[in-house]
């Protein structure tokens, strides 16, 4: 695998892993970002989103658009 897939895959897996350990868990991509991810790794916002398309794809995440129009995910 290369380096960018396998970084995408370890965000992901980070995603699922706080998910599971926060099942009540609803954030915007940015906040996945910040927040969710160990502050060491540094991932963009892009990346996160790449991620969170791949879960949502797979049916492991929801995404929906609240009344102020930010885009939020969670389980």
């Amino acid at each position: 695998m290369q380096p960018q897939q396998q970084h995408l895959t370890d965000v992901v897996d980070a995603i699922l892993r706080y998910l599971h350990t926060h099942p009540e868990a609803v954030d915007s991509a940015e906040g996945i970002a910040k927040w969710w991810l160990p502050a060491a790794w540094c991932v963009d916002v892009h990346t996160v989103q790449a991620a969170l398309t791949r879960l949502q794809q797979q049916g492991l995440v929801r995404r929906r658009v609240n009344a102020d129009q930010h885009v939020l995910y969670s389980r």
